[in-house]
């Protein structure tokens, strides 16, 4: 009897599907796309309908004739690529290897074997809108990078930049973000906390936090601003010299509600904030787990839902599932009157479920042992979240207590007190910067009396500086991608890594700074191609791909109503597209213009009467010749030069910094910068130096490589050894604590580093 075949993407998923449909079926992978456009050229015909030109994919030969042998004697194939539209045009471009076989679309939201059957029972056609949608982006995409980037290369002498569609509006955010921090000009302030205590014997003292002036009614309190040390040396003083008395104290219950399970940027933000996950490794985890993971005995099983999602809703199966769940094992006290239900935001597909687990009996603790360290964690994540969003709201107790000082002065008490952890005994707090449903157990105030007398013992003035916008981070700068509508959940982590590829943005201290190359190429991109980079019309051609996966809209009006100004755009940037950005210093070898410029290597200073004069030097340094009095210098590192005498100064190139003489271009003597941390190799008497790998990750490295090949990813501790056997300590943390930990892995000590600069690292 012949076999029906079923195709899907990934090896991992052939397993746990074959498993589910039985012998009758055969199950076999395509590993992705097997079709794509050209690599080296546009591959779109742009005056005949936008017609794509699709290619075989780079190392699918072999793959292909494969799938067609094992198609040969098949009855039917079945397509069960992703369900989204990637999934969908994927199955598409199978369906031209099987011509002459009976061709079906099977699709799941989860690996499990009542998905899965009920997809084999619900067959369908390839859905050409699905298809459109995503040929609609590729050729948007396609048209915007090979039209825009060739310009870069022109204008910045670089043919490494690109331009992207989204990812040029991702970088938009990041530089003006800049801008924003560069600008900020911090204002002082100050607060002011006292210490009260009643006046029993067994009275408990308790901080509160000046308010400001008070006339007795409430209606006339105003709070005080105190904006430097002079006002708050005399607010103290005053404050001293009063008699305090409880003035109020008012107090009620109030419910915090669950947040709904997981979409795909949620679950980027919430690793991010609680694993210190990158988005990348985050979607690739959760790949693994939606996939399938071998539990021993069960096989492999997929365990949670599809993990590119923007919906929250949640079938009624899995919402039964749960409540079973939490009736069985927490009480019944922890359901809810009625079952949570959660709204998805305007304008999102709603294609799929949001990511939960596939069985809330699949407890991650009963579970850990066939999961990696990583897995583990990530699959406790979003099971615990899936499950409190099923659970009955906490109820906190909050209590508000006023302190009049004479009757003019208010300070204010407040504490919040969980009454009923509701959802919380399973997804409370993790670190202090979650603010999505955090324990809310915080210390008590005493019990304290209305006009209540009560004595100041301390009262403590502390200085503080408003702090400027914060830098994005890969969760923030998801989650204002999704507030924008920019992007969709199968965009964000492509758009995220490209920005860091192209070096246009780097992650320092899990914030992203952009580099001068992604400064300049925003700024040529706002002058020239204004549409590209506008947040709105972003966010409108997301619309309008929507619009055609509904079917209400054709792909190839959208993409002609498109590139008809974009080509105009085109056409004027190819004529007027230059970078220019002069400095005020003066050329030091003929006193002409300097300017910023760039080239393959980087950015750099070079003389604007180039090539008449050939002085450079690297972008962000001074002028190695300016007067020693000046407050510009190129730091010295306390040596000379052992070919010409000059002094030895630290410059940055594209490797990273290394030593240099003054001298240059007269003398072009240069050294590694080798730092003061020893090679703990026995017999090696390199140094350490910082480098850099091809995808700019820094890693750290003997100075006398390749005659010793140590290297390490961690920062080592400078000036300081290993107490216990003199080894060499690397930067580390442990629960939020900076310390050193010894490489040596028969020693492993560690020390804190706290007293130390912590921002070094």
């Amino acid at each position: 009897m012949a076999k029906k075949l079923i195709v899907v993407e990934s090896r991992a998923k052939t397993q746990s599907i074959g498993k589910i449909v039985g012998k009758q079926y055969e199950v076999t992978s395509c590993l992705g796309h097997i079709y794509d456009l050209p690599a080296k050229e546009l591959g779109i015909d742009v005056d005949n309908g936008f017609k794509p030109s699709y290619q075989i994919a780079p190392g699918r030969g072999k793959l292909i004739k494969q799938l067609q042998a094992d198609a040969k004697d098949a009855e039917e194939v079945i397509l069960a690529t992703d369900p989204d539209r990637e999934g969908e045009s994927i199955a598409w471009h199978l369906a031209r290897l099987f011509p002459n076989k009976s061709i079906t679309r099977m699709s799941f939201n989860e690996i499990t074997p009542k998905a899965v059957k009920e997809a084999l029972g619900n067959l369908r056609t390839i859905d050409m809108n699905l298809v459109d949608a995503q040929q609609a982006r590729r050729v948007m995409d396609r048209l915007v990078g090979y039209k825009v980037s060739p310009l870069l290369w022109r204008a910045l002498n670089n043919s490494r930049l690109s331009a992207g569609r989204v990812q040029s509006v991702a970088l938009r955010l990041i530089c003006e973000r800049e801008e924003e921090v560069e600008k900020f000009k911090p204002d002082e302030y100050w607060k002011i906390t006292g210490t009260f205590k009643g006046r029993d014997a067994d009275a408990q003292d308790f901080e509160a936090v000046y308010f400001g002036s008070s006339d007795g009614a409430e209606s006339k309190e105003e709070e005080t601003k105190i904006d430097n040390e002079t006002q708050a040396a005399g607010l103290v003083e005053t404050l001293k010299a009063c008699s305090y008395a409880v003035k109020d104290i008012k107090k009620r219950s109030e419910k915090r509600r669950p947040q709904a399970p997981f979409t795909t940027s949620t679950l980027q933000q919430e690793s991010s904030r609680r694993l210190n996950f990158s988005a990348s490794k985050t979607m690739m985890l959760a790949q693994q787990l939606y996939e399938g993971v071998d539990l021993g005995e069960t096989g492999s099983v997929g365990l949670i839902t599809y993990m590119r999602t923007d919906s929250v809703r949640v079938s009624e199966d899995a919402r039964a599932d749960a409540a079973e769940y939490i009736k069985q094992n927490l009480g019944p006290d922890y359901l809810p009157d009625q079952p949570n239900t959660y709204k998805s935001k305007a304008g999102v597909q709603d294609a799929h479920e949001a990511i939960r687990p596939t069985s809330a009996s699949l407890d991650p603790k009963n579970i850990a042992k066939y999961l990696s360290k990583d897995q583990h964690k990530l699959y406790q994540l979003i099971w615990s979240r899936f499950i409190a969003s099923q659970m009955a709201p906490a109820v906190v107790d909050v209590t508000r207590c006023d302190i009049a000082g004479n009757d003019k002065h208010l300070f204010r008490a407040t504490a919040t007190v969980t009454s009923f952890d509701g959802y919380l005994r399973v997804y409370g707090i993790k670190n202090k910067d979650d603010k999505e449903g955090g324990d809310e157990n915080g210390s008590p105030l005493p019990d304290l009396r209305a006009k209540e007398p009560l004595d100041l013992l301390k009262i403590d003035p502390k200085q503080h500086f408003t702090k400027p916008p914060s830098r994005y981070s890969e969760a923030s700068l998801v989650r204002e991608l999704e507030e924008r509508g920019i992007g969709r959940p199968s965009t964000y982590v492509p758009i995220i890594e490209t920005l860091k590829k192209r070096d246009y943005a780097r992650l320092e201290k899990k914030s992203f700074k952009p580099t001068k190359w992604g400064v300049i190429v925003c700024k040529l991109l706002k002058e020239n191609f204004a549409d590209i980079v506008d947040y709105g019309f972003t966010a409108r051609m997301e619309d309008e791909l929507d619009k055609v996966e509904n079917g209400s809209k054709d792909w190839t009006k959208l993409i002609g109503e498109f590139y008809g100004p974009f080509s105009k755009d085109i056409v004027k940037a190819s004529k007027s597209m230059k970078f220019e950005e002069k400095v005020e210093d003066k050329c030091p070898e003929c006193g002409s213009d300097l300017a910023v410029k760039t080239g393959r290597y980087g950015v750099f200073i070079g003389c604007a009467k180039y090539p008449e004069c050939t002085y450079k030097r690297p972008y962000g340094e001074p002028d190695p010749k300016a007067d020693s009095g000046s407050a510009a210098q190129t730091p010295s590192v306390e040596d000379k030069c052992e070919k010409c005498g000059s002094p030895m100064v630290m410059r940055t190139g594209r490797y990273g910094k290394f030593i240099a003489c003054s001298g240059y271009p007269a003398c072009k003597n240069i050294r590694k910068n080798t730092g003061n941390v020893n090679c703990p190799r026995e017999g090696c008497d390199g140094k350490i130096v910082q480098r850099r790998s091809r995808n700019k990750r820094s890693f750290y490295g003997c100075s006398k490589y390749p005659e010793c090949d140590f290297v390490t990813w961690s920062k080592p501790v400078d000036g300081k050894a290993c107490p216990e056997c003199g080894g060499l300590l690397v930067h580390a943390k442990s629960a939020g604590e900076n310390i050193g930990k010894c490489i040596n892995e028969k020693c492993g000590a560690t020390v804190s580093l706290d007293e130390r600069d912590s921002s070094e690292e």
